[in-house]
Parts: C-alpha cells; structure tokens; sequence
C-alpha cells in the first residue's frame, strides 16, 4: 500500500493536517505514506514510522496540473502513477487539477478534500477524508521525524519561557510594547529566562524590545530551522504565541501552551496538545494586567 497526501498552505495548515495522516499511518501501518508539502515541513515527519519521503509542492511542473488541458510534466506525471490512494488538499473546485490527475495517468482512489472553512475544530474537518475510509484521528506524535526525536532537556538557571509574538498575519498579532508590559507584571512574581523566536515575518522584533529584554537571562533567535525551533519549544517549561504556525508547533511538541487568540476563533483553530490553554474574547485583545493574570493562574 503506498499512500500520497498533496496539502498546501503555511506550517497551521500543515501541522493541522497531521492528524489525519496520522490517522493513515494506525489504519495502514505497513503503508508508505508520502507527503507533497512545503519542502522545510519534511524536516519534522520524515523518519521510520513516521513520513517516508516529501516532495515540495513548489517543485517545478506541480504548476502545469493547475491549467486546463495544457501540457503536463512528465515527471509529476510519472510520480503520480505510483500511489494506490492520493488524498488532495488542494483547493480545486472546478476539478481542474483531478482531471489533470487522471489524464497524467494517476492510479488507484482519489480523495479532494476543501480544507477552506471549517465549521468544527479544523483537524477534524481535515480528518474527514480518512473516516470515510474506515480510519479515525491518529496520534500526530507519532510522526515525529528523526531529526526532531531524542530532545534531552538541560538543566537551567532559570525557567525557560519562549514566546513567539508573531504570526503571518498582522492582524493576528498583538502589539510587542503589550507583551513587554504583561512580562514586567509576571517579572515581580516569577523568575524566567525568555527566548523571544523571531522568524521571517518578525525581522523587526530584535529592535523593538527593551534592551533587558533581549540580554543577560532573555535572548532573542531568529530564523532558526524547524526541527531547532522544535527543539527550543519541547525543552521550554512555557510557551506563549499568538495563532500561529509556531504556536501549532508547540502543541505538537507537547510544551505548556498558552495561545493568546484576538480575531481568530480557537474552537477551530486552536493547537491541539494535552497542554495547551488558549485565552480568548471572542475577538478583543487583553486590557493591561490581563494578560499576566491569565498566564498567572494557567502556571
């Protein structure tokens, strides 16, 4: 059994669709599961047991199934033939990339799932597809690739806290004077070490802190690769973030969550984690103190 799973999207979006493959991995255990995703998302499933291999969805030729009777790569064309079930994510309404799929000579059942809207917990829209074949929501975790496997925390001075105050949608994000406000109150309670990650859209985090935010105990890393990033979240005692990608990955890596949520509605887009609390009011921001009460009682 050789099984391919086609989803676009940001690392959420990624991340969110796991439980349903992993829902493929426990109905087919022997099964060679394969992944066409973002090329960095490899990284954290491919191992033994877990993906078998990832194919980027930017790779030149993917383009040419998206048109209209046009010529089709014949390298996809090939790769296509080699799967006895293909579940697509893609978003497809008029069937143009499906159509495609059959005439390039794709074999075995074909599954098109919408992943847009959700009405329910997106993980479980997105598991829709593997009920219908027989299977249930599976274990994420056990997709754990080899490079993110073995985490040994360190002993620390310290309680080590990350927070991710980004997302890749600015109005997803609350402003970073807030957070250094909400960490100054939690400051005359606790004692922490934070690690402020910063990716692509946060280039400008490093200058808006507080210089003694960013020294001595507190640090701030940018552009780490995903299974580092992984690493710094499983061995934190506390994350904090927004919805985002980050806040996904650290649910996954089964850190202590706090996701502060403004626009967005956690019902569905919450991470899923044993550990994770989310805060949320149903599309206001925290008034001042608020924040570092909530965090507070949640540690």
């Amino acid at each position: 059994m050789k099984i391919l799973v086609l989803r676009g999207g940001a690392l959420g979006d990624f991340l969110l669709t796991l439980p349903a493959v992993a829902g493929l991995r426990e109905k087919w255990p022997e099964a060679e599961i394969e992944m066409v995703v973002g090329k960095k998302f490899g990284e954290l499933v491919v191992g033994e047991g877990a993906i078998q291999a990832v194919r980027p969805i930017d790779q030149p030729g993917l383009a040419s199934f998206y048109a209209r009777a046009g010529k089709l790569d014949a390298e996809w064309s090939d790769y296509f033939t080699e799967f006895d079930l293909t579940i697509s994510y893609l978003f497809d309404p008029d069937e143009i990339f499906f159509t495609n799929w059959k005439r390039a000579g794709g074999t075995g059942e074909y599954i098109s799932h919408d992943p847009r809207n959700p009405k329910e917990a997106a993980w479980k829209h997105l598991a829709q597809p593997v009920q219908r074949l027989g299977g249930s929501v599976g274990d994420s975790r056990r997709l754990f690739g080899e490079k993110i496997k073995g985490v040994k925390k360190t002993q620390k001075r310290k309680p080590s806290w990350v927070i991710h105050a980004g997302s890749g949608g600015s109005k997803k994000n609350w402003p970073i004077q807030s957070w250094v406000q909400e960490m100054e109150v939690l400051a005359q309670k606790h004692d922490f070490a934070i690690t402020w990650l910063a990716g692509e859209a946060e280039l400008g985090l490093e200058g808006e802190l507080p210089e003694i935010w960013k020294r001595g105990d507190h640090a701030c890393v940018q552009n780490l690769t995903l299974p580092e990033v992984f690493h710094q979240l499983q061995s934190s005692d506390l994350y904090l973030g927004h919805d985002s990608g980050i806040s996904h990955l650290a649910g996954w890596s089964g850190a202590k969550c706090g996701i502060l949520f403004g626009v967005t509605d956690p019902a569905v887009w919450s991470p899923l984690g044993e550990r994770v609390k989310c805060w949320s009011r149903g599309g206001r921001w925290p008034e001042p103190g608020e924040w570092a009460e909530w965090v507070d009682r949640m540690i």
